[in-house]
Parts: C-alpha cells; structure tokens; sequence
C-alpha cells in the first residue's frame, strides 16, 4: 500500500491509511478463522479423514478451506504493489535486499517456532487419528521449506505448513515479475501481461496433471498455486492509484466478489454430494472462480478508508495473529486431541480449541514476530537512510536537485502479510 500522503488536515490521510490496513488485517482474520473452523470440523471427526462424509453441510463445511485461497491472493495483491507502484508511477524499485530482508523476517523465526513445536507436541502421539508424521529422516526438509518435494513428508506433521513452502516459492519469484514490469510500458494493460502469463501457466499446468493419479508433490506447488497469486496480482494493478470508490460501486463490487465465492463453493459442495460427473474441470480450475471473487473484495477494501466490520477490534486483532493462529492451530488441535482434550464434536470441539490457539497465537506474535519485524523495519529504515545521505550530499554541492525522478522520492510500503 502506499506511504499515506501529507493531509491538510493533520491525522486525516493518515487515519484513512490505518483505517484501510486495519481492514486487510480483518480480511485477513476471517481467512485465518475459515481455516480454522474447517480444521475444526475435520479433526473432530470420530476418524479425521475428507472423505468421511455424509450430508451436504460437510461438504459445506469443507468449503471453509477457501480461507487459504484467500491467503494466497492476499499475499499476490499485496506483495506485488510496490513493483506496479514504481512501473506505473515511475517510482524507484522496490529494494530487493530490503524486500528479502522483510520476508525473512516475517515468515522465519515464527515458522520455526511452530515446526520445533509441532515436533515436541506431536513426535509422541504417533498413531493418534489425524497425527501424520513424516520419517525422522525427512524432518530437514521441514526446515528448508522443501517438505512439498516429498511424497513422505507432504502434508505430515503440521499440514497447514505446506503452503508456506508454496509461499516461499513465490517470495523469490515476485522480484523476477517486479523485474519485467519495470521494463514493460507505464499502462494497466501492458502491466498485466506478466500477472496474465502466470495466470495461463499455472492453468495449464494443472491440465497437464489433471487426471493422472499424481501425488501431492505435483499438486501442492507453486505452480499449481500460481493462478491465485497471478488472480492477486492483477488485482493490484487494477487497484493502482484509485483511492476512493463511491457507495454504491463498493457495494455492487462487494456483492459481486462474494456471489462469485459463494457460488464456486456452492458449486463444489452440490457436484460430489449429488453424484455429478464433471470431468477434470475442478483439477484444472481448481478455485479460481474464488479467487477472482477474493481479489475483487481485497482491491474494494483497499480502495476504502476503513469497514467497521472488516476493521472491528476483533477481526483486525485476529488479522494481527493470523500468521501464528495459522501455523499453530491444528498442533493444538491434536495435541488435544492425543490427550483426550478435544470433545469429538464440531462446534463442542472447535469452541474448546479456540482459546489455546487464540492464546499460543498471541504469544508467538508478541514474544517473536513483532518484536522481530520491528527489528527489520529499523535495519530496512537505516539502509534507506544510507541510501539517502549521499544524493543529499551531492545536492548540497550543487550537482543537482537530490530528487530521484523515478522516485520522486516517496516511499512505498506494503500492509503487513
């Protein structure tokens, strides 16, 4: 998102900015909670297995993974503006040692505290229903974010854990895209040529592998993923520059994301629980209809100075947790389970997990992430700073006006994800 612009009036620009990052974290909540909520009602199953059922609302319920659909177009819109901001504004380009240092920062120390975590709780409950451990063996693949690359350690141990290899992933992929829209012309159009190209790759790879009985490794990948953060990242340059949107058209645009997840869940639920034959279109497609709904919600949201639902106490605080709510929540849940903590009932269940995961969540964002991300935000701040000092320096010899023409010297930033 950008740096908020200088108000006349002092505190306005700036509350509409926290008033809009408030709203993203609260988008960001309700992704968190979903996963949750879905993890909740598969692992207080009697036996915690997908296909084991019977009505419509558990296939309603499954739907509930959605939530990470959301994340990934969360992480594609937001991760991507500062590249469109300087390719369509002609600003400089985002810093890519500062970027690297950022991602680190956010996704590491946390990420390790839950896998170390995930081995103390759960090393010893070995044939609990739903505890899936991988070989001791591949336990260093976990701490290289290499766990997708095999058919024993994908999905074991903490299984929410395999998208955060997908992210990765896509941490080192953006700058390549960011790269080639700097060099591409200052037009939307041109723009989302790069996002488009991705968005057809990631289809037609998962055509490729459609139907042939592969396993996870070829499933959950970046390439499989990639139709969600291109999805992401197409919204972003629409987005660009449109500070404002009136009532009406938020709400026509709210609907219409909506309608748009709501009937690809739907459609989902009702094709398996009927016994309808729909080929490989949903290997194929897999959630992009959602997707495109998600992208269309988070570019409205981010074009509004604040939502008193989304930018509530409640949802933007959980938004806050939301990294170790997700990495932590279904430890917990096993954990309570192997223990016979957990009442075997989805509502019963999930109620009684909420407050230790709630609990453990804050803990790891005040004690690790926070206080971690703060570093890097400072060291990132004196590296600008640095960066600085010398074209003030040239100025003052009369070598020129020290403003970067790309730059305008303006600062992008990007909402905490």
């Amino acid at each position: 998102m950008h740096a908020p612009a200088v108000s006349a009036t002092p505190g306005v620009s700036q509350t509409k900015h926290d008033g809009r990052l408030a709203s993203l974290d609260g988008l960001r909540g309700l992704a968190a909670l979903t996963v949750f909520l879905f993890h909740g009602w598969l692992y207080t199953m009697p036996l915690p297995d997908a296909s084991n059922r019977s009505s419509f609302g558990d296939y309603a319920a499954e739907e509930l993974r959605l939530g990470l659909v959301l994340f990934f177009v969360l992480s594609g819109f937001l991760l991507s503006r500062p590249w469109y901001a300087a390719a369509l504004d002609g600003r400089r380009a985002p810093d890519v040692r500062r970027y690297a240092l950022s991602r680190v920062a956010r996704i590491a120390p946390a990420y390790y505290a839950a896998l170390i975590g995930s081995i103390v709780l759960l090393w010893g409950l070995a044939g609990t229903p739903g505890v899936r451990l991988p070989p001791a063996g591949e336990l260093p693949l976990f701490f290289v974010f290499g766990q997708n690359f095999s058919a024993s350690s994908v999905m074991k141990l903490d299984p929410p854990m395999w998208s955060l290899a997908v992210e990765v992933g896509f941490y080192l992929l953006l700058p390549v895209a960011g790269w080639l829209a700097l060099r591409l012309p200052r037009s939307r159009r041109a723009q989302a040529l790069v996002p488009l190209a991705l968005l057809v790759l990631g289809i037609s790879y998962n055509w490729a592998i459609a139907g042939r009985g592969l396993s996870m490794t070829y499933t959950k990948t970046l390439a499989a993923m990639l139709p969600y953060f291109a999805v992401g990242m197409l919204g972003a340059i629409a987005a660009h520059a449109r500070s404002a949107i009136g009532p009406g058209s938020r709400r026509a645009l709210l609907v219409a994301g909506l309608a748009l997840v709501l009937a690809d869940a739907t459609t989902k639920a009702a094709v398996p629980a009927n016994g309808l034959d729909v080929g490989n279109t949903f290997s194929i497609l897999r959630d992009l209809p959602s997707a495109v709904g998600f992208a269309i919600i988070i570019a409205t949201v981010a074009a509004t100075p604040s939502s008193r639902i989304l930018g509530s106490r409640l949802l933007s605080g959980l938004g806050a947790i939301s990294y170790g709510f997700y990495l932590w929540h279904v430890p917990v849940l096993l954990f309570m389970r192997g223990h016979g903590l957990l009442p075997l009932d989805p509502v019963l269940g999930t109620l009684t997990a909420l407050g230790p995961v709630v609990a453990v969540s804050a803990l790891s964002w005040v004690a690790i992430e926070r206080p971690v991300i703060e570093w890097a935000r400072r060291r990132n701040a004196r590296g600008r700073e640095a960066v600085r000092r010398p074209a003030s320096a040239t100025s003052g010899s009369g070598g020129g006006s020290g403003v970067d023409r790309r730059g305008g010297g303006r600062e992008v930033s990007t909402v905490r994800t």
